[in-house]
């Protein structure tokens, strides 16, 4: 079972298993992960766990949450990622037996040890590694695109990237006004088993067919996304 360890000046404070579809981090007690530091905001990110990923989320928080030293919006982890979170850190372990290595903090996962490949070009070696005169067949790809409704002139966005923002924000892939409208109020990542929205927290409300998102929600074929006052389709094309 996929695990957290929390760990302070190297020192292992707890652990903490992945036994239901989310855990919230933060300083208020009601959290799943509790860290009661000044640092760490009340609600300060959130982990879903979407078929076989796990999607860390920050709930816009004051001093914002890093893995491995980068600040991110959303971020899917991977077996021995740090996660963090003001002064502490989080260890992410893809399983119990992965756990058996990481007792002592200074002996986390060594990142830079091991590549893990994306799809396209895992697909490219494996052709490689092919019989002389075998064709390997590519897999069937599909580009994740939002069509914007109600008279907006945003017209069609293409969902190329692994994690597209939303927000007013100018670093935001979608850049969207409103009064309510937060720098970053929703993320969409692109992964090998489809697409998935989620929110970053704040006054701004995100729907998916009517139904307000408190964390994340994959994505199908029409579904409609509404952002505040916004509204979207969504829809699968092949890749050219």
């Amino acid at each position: 079972m996929e695990r957290l360890v929390l760990t302070f000046n190297k020192q292992i404070i707890n652990r903490y298993s992945f036994n239901k579809d989310n855990l919230t981090i933060g300083r208020k007690p009601e959290n799943d992960v509790q860290i009661d530091n000044l640092a760490v905001s009340g609600h300060h990110a959130r982990i879903d766990r979407t078929g076989n990923d796990f999607i860390l989320t920050d709930l816009q928080s004051t001093n914002g949450t890093f893995v491995n030293h980068k600040q991110i919006v959303s971020h899917t982890l991977k077996h021995g990622d740090n996660i963090q979170i003001g002064k502490h850190v989080l260890l992410f372990l893809a399983s119990e037996k992965q756990e058996a290595g990481a007792e002592e903090p200074a002996k986390e996962p060594d990142l830079d040890k091991t590549m893990i490949l994306d799809t396209a070009k895992q697909r490219e070696l494996l052709a490689k590694q092919g019989k002389p005169g075998t064709a390997v067949p590519a897999a069937s790809e599909k580009t994740g695109v939002l069509s914007a409704l109600g008279g907006s002139n945003l017209g069609e966005i293409e969902l190329t990237k692994k994690l597209t923002r939303i927000g007013k924000a100018d670093t935001s892939e979608i850049r969207l006004s409103g009064m309510m409208m937060g720098a970053t109020v929703a993320t969409i990542s692109k992964r090998p088993s489809g697409y998935t929205i989620a929110s970053t927290g704040g006054r701004t409300k995100i729907k998916v067919n009517g139904k307000v998102i408190h964390e994340s929600a994959p994505l199908k074929d029409f579904d409609t996304i509404e952002i505040g006052s916004h509204k979207f389709q969504f829809y699968q094309k092949e890749s050219k």
